[in-house]
């Protein structure tokens, strides 16, 4: 199987979502307008869930947000964003860029959505643009999913950090106290500003399926705010440790 074209075709993927503005409605935004969440329902593909994108503008350098974003078990996303409860790197394809990871997700809506967990072929990109993690789920048997929870599915996502403004493989099986989510192509952009070094546009993209017999409903008025606190608590974390600039 190659991981790389399978994570080259996410890459191509989510910068086409990026760029494409027709279609998007608006889902969410922030009391103080900082943050902003759109939908955007496939025609091709009606079955699959909403894809969602946040944005968001920081005073900060680049390559320090996509640090803060990218899913590492010791980098300074594991300690700031409560709501994702692990991180694991389950196996490097090819260093430093190209990895599988699984993260657990904790419960949502008082409880109605219980803990998810997530395994994700993740590829790590820089471009004179941008920094971006662009992510999907795959099958991953030597991971097995845990009892306590519900296993998800991601499709194409990611995060941007602008400097401007399904796959299969036979090890770790799913641990019965997870239920095993899926993410479509999925990823984050880290966006540069040229005028600004100290400045970027942090861009998420994803389009997960959180498995489990919840309603549609509930799963899509979950998301969007789920998204706005993410963005939140990252300003909230970067200031705290002093790298916001004024």
């Amino acid at each position: 199987m190659d991981f790389r074209k399978i994570a080259e075709g996410v890459a191509d993927r989510l910068q086409k979502y990026y760029k494409t503005a027709e279609g998007w409605t608006s889902a969410k935004k922030s009391d103080d307008q900082g943050s902003r969440v759109s939908q955007y329902i496939d025609q091709e593909y009606l079955l699959t869930p909403y894809r969602y994108k946040g944005e968001a503008i920081y005073n900060c350098p680049p390559k320090t947000v996509f640090d803060y974003v990218e899913p590492l078990p010791d980098g300074p996303r594991a300690k700031w964003d409560t709501n994702m409860k692990k991180i694991e790197i389950l196996k490097w394809i090819e260093t430093p860029d190209l990895r599988i990871n699984r993260a657990c997700t904790a419960s949502a809506m008082l409880g109605l959505i219980s803990p998810r967990d997530f395994v994700d072929l993740i590829l790590v990109r820089e471009t004179d643009e941008c920094f971006s993690t662009n992510a999907i789920s795959i099958e991953y048997p030597e991971c097995p999913e845990v009892k306590d929870h519900v296993r998800g599915w991601n499709w194409s996502c990611g995060m941007i950090c602008v400097k401007y403004p399904d796959v299969e493989l036979d090890e770790f099986p799913e641990e019965k106290k997870y239920v095993r989510g899926w993410n479509y192509s999925c990823g984050v952009l880290v966006i540069k500003f040229p005028s600004d070094p100290n400045k970027c546009k942090l861009v998420s993209l994803i389009q997960p399926d959180i498995k489990g017999m919840l309603p549609k409903n509930v799963v899509e008025s979950a998301i969007p705010g789920s998204m706005v606190e993410f963005f939140t608590k990252l300003e909230e974390a970067l200031k705290k440790d002093g790298k916001i600039s004024s």
